[in-house]
């Protein structure tokens, strides 16, 4: 008897010793969570970095991004609440995080399963709670529930590698790194929380690319050669490209081969934006990231692709891509396309001149010209 006794004491003991040294990582826990909303609310990028993991190069480039949209952008109320958390061992736990927030008028809520680590004795935001799988050229990012669409982005990842090299006919840097997404608003909150609209895809250099659930895999393959362009061009332009102009080259390396040919003519064109007389000029002020209706979203990029469309067929493609080139030339600039689209617009026209003989200004007549001419 007394022996058990013994046996019931020491357990007793352990148990209240793990007791306690959970509740002490849960303090910790939540204390680290506390810290990170107030240095969003201070819009302190310093202090919001320093809680970030440096494992994962693509992520802490995330977030500067992520963060940096909200030292731009009049963010409120920006709130996180800790929900559960699951203590994997003493260095690492996960989270379910409810984040919430206010932007123009609007309020935003969602649940975030994140992955915290410890780095020499600190807790470290280690991006979200993913699994992964390896292909030669891909390291894919998942939910644990989301396996299936994993297999699917797996199935068809090399085939877009192979051709986007084809079409652009250059290679593409390292391994990319792509994260699926629960759903598109988990996507849109952890690229930009001031984004107007839920997209499908979404590549800045050097971070990953993002994408979230869709059935098909030729979806998958569709969005990834997107992406992959912007990967190849973003990098070779060191960043310089202005935001319709890298949306333009990506279409048309990516999107045109892959829809019917009626759907790159110009009446097609024509019949479906006509009311919105799109041209340059308009595409330089034009920011993506604030439109809310689909058919403006929609005109965006089709007009972007068709201005580099009619440049190809007037002064070919070699010189989309010596325009491309040639902004690689400019010092590399931080920052998503948004932040950077006005130094790059200014870029942008002292290239167009140099590589096509003309200014902005009669590259925008010639366009108007060819559009409106009958095929």
């Amino acid at each position: 008897m007394r022996k058990y006794l013994s046996i019931l004491m020491v357990l007793g003991l352990v148990l209240l010793c793990i007791g306690c040294i959970n509740k002490e990582i849960k303090g910790q826990i939540e204390e680290f969570v506390e810290k990170q909303e107030v240095y969003v609310n201070e819009k302190s990028l310093d202090g919001y970095i320093d809680t970030i993991s440096k494992e994962e190069p693509e992520y802490v480039a995330e977030k500067k991004s992520w963060m940096r949209d909200i030292l731009e952008n009049n963010i409120e109320k920006y709130d996180l609440e800790v929900e559960k958390i699951k203590i994997l061992d003493d260095d690492k736990v996960s989270l379910k995080l409810r984040q919430s927030y206010q932007y123009e008028g609007k309020k935003y809520s969602i649940q975030i399963p994140l992955l915290l680590v410890k780095e020499n004795g600190c807790w470290k935001d280690h991006d979200l709670l993913f699994d992964e799988m390896v292909t030669p050229h891909f390291r894919i990012k998942y939910h644990k529930n989301l396996k299936k669409y994993a297999v699917a982005i797996k199935n068809v990842c090399e085939n877009a590698y192979s051709n986007v090299q084809k079409r652009y006919g250059e290679g593409i840097e390292g391994k990319t790194i792509i994260k699926l997404y629960e759903n598109q608003e988990l996507l849109r909150q952890s690229v930009k929380l001031s984004f107007s609209w839920q997209f499908a895809g979404w590549y800045e250099y050097p971070e990953s690319i993002k994408t979230t659930e869709f059935e098909d895999e030729e979806t998958y393959r569709k969005i990834l050669e997107h992406e992959l362009i912007h990967k190849i061009t973003i990098k070779k332009s060191n960043n310089n490209m202005p935001y319709w102009f890298s949306e333009g080259v990506a279409v048309y390396f990516a999107n045109f081969p892959n829809q019917p040919k009626d759907f790159q003519t110009k009446e097609y064109y024509l019949n479906t934006y006509r009311d919105y007389e799109i041209d340059i000029l308009k595409l330089e002020k034009a920011n993506l990231e604030k439109m809310e209706e689909d058919k403006s979203i929609h005109c965006y990029y089709d007009s972007s692709g068709m201005v580099i469309k009619f440049i190809v067929e007037k002064y070919g493609v070699e010189k989309v891509k010596k325009i491309v080139e040639e902004l690689g030339r400019f010092p590399y600039e931080e920052g998503t396309g948004s932040e950077i689209n006005e130094q790059s617009i200014k870029r942008y026209h002292l290239v167009l001149e140099k590589v096509l003989g003309v200014c902005v200004e009669e590259l925008n007549k010639e366009w108007i010209q060819f559009i409106n001419e009958a095929e």
